[in-house]
């Protein structure tokens, strides 16, 4: 009689791919945005609010005896409306601010960044969770006025569809701005109230003293420093209307070149980041 030992065999689990990874980070992303009062509240109040607002600027802009124009020029007020710089700022400080921030902080960052993902698809799937949330605001209630202004009969639905183009493209730009930038400060800091902090400190910090010095002494190049202004200066001039006192390709050029600028640098980061990867 013989005795033979008992044979083993191991179950092997294979990885998941990079996709599916992906979308793991930004589902979380999303998921930790859901439960969070203050992010949805700002959200839904920043993308009812703005659209509201702005439907309400077109219609001013058609009342007034300096509106009794037609075109494209109409939409360069809804496009200016000065709630869009608040709630941007709104919901890159609460929803993007803790983006990379929470997860350098939790030791979660080298646990994403096992293989296959890489920092790019990291950053990639970080700006996919902002990205969307900041368009509600930057571009939607652009494309809702247009519409409205059109079924309305206010403008030709030809004129309301490139409207709703150039908002794409511009609303875009703010879009993609924003999310460089929110997601450049959060990397910098582990604490995300610093990061919140350091959104606000570009949009407002830069916005309200640029005007101010603007206008005491004269100079309008000053209103370069501000990134809302830039796009101001950009909307306008996509719109036709009058200019914002600064040269639109200097504008874009500026915003371009921090949005790369800024993307660039968090790379740069991430990948200075030491990670054991198995």
């Amino acid at each position: 009689m013989s005795i033979t030992l008992p044979t083993y065999s191991r179950l092997e689990i294979p990885l998941l791919g990079r996709r599916e990874r992906l979308w793991a980070i930004i589902a979380t992303g999303l998921r930790q945005g859901v439960r969070r009062p203050a992010a949805i509240a700002i959200t839904m109040l920043g993308a009812a609010f703005t659209t509201i607002t702005s439907i309400i600027l077109l219609f001013l802009s058609f009342l007034l005896p300096a509106g009794q124009g037609t075109g494209l020029s109409f939409f360069a007020v809804p496009a200016s409306n000065p709630f869009v710089l608040f709630f941007v700022s709104a919901m890159a400080a609460v929803i993007g601010s803790g983006l990379i921030a929470d997860d350098i902080q939790s030791m979660a960052f080298t646990l994403y960044l096992s293989r296959p993902i890489t920092q790019l698809d990291y950053l990639l799937a970080k700006a996919a969770i902002l990205a969307p949330l900041v368009a509600l605001v930057t571009i939607l209630p652009l494309l809702l006025t247009a519409l409205v202004a059109a079924f309305l009969g206010l403008l030709s639905w030809t004129i309301a569809l490139e409207a709703m183009g150039i908002s794409l493209v511009i609303g875009g730009l703010l879009t993609l701005f924003y999310t460089a930038v929110t997601l450049f400060l959060s990397s910098l800091t582990r604490r995300k109230g610093i990061a919140a902090a350091g959104v606000f400190a570009v949009n407002f910090g830069l916005t309200i003293p640029a005007a101010i010095l603007a206008e005491s002494i004269q100079n309008p190049s000053i209103l370069y420093l501000s990134p809302w202004n830039d796009y101001l200066a950009i909307a306008n001039a996509a719109f036709g209307a009058s200019g914002a006192g600064i040269d639109w390709p200097v504008a874009l050029a500026i915003l371009l070149g921090v949005t790369v600028l800024a993307a660039l640098v968090t790379y740069v980061r991430m990948k200075a980041v030491e990670v054991i990867t198995g």
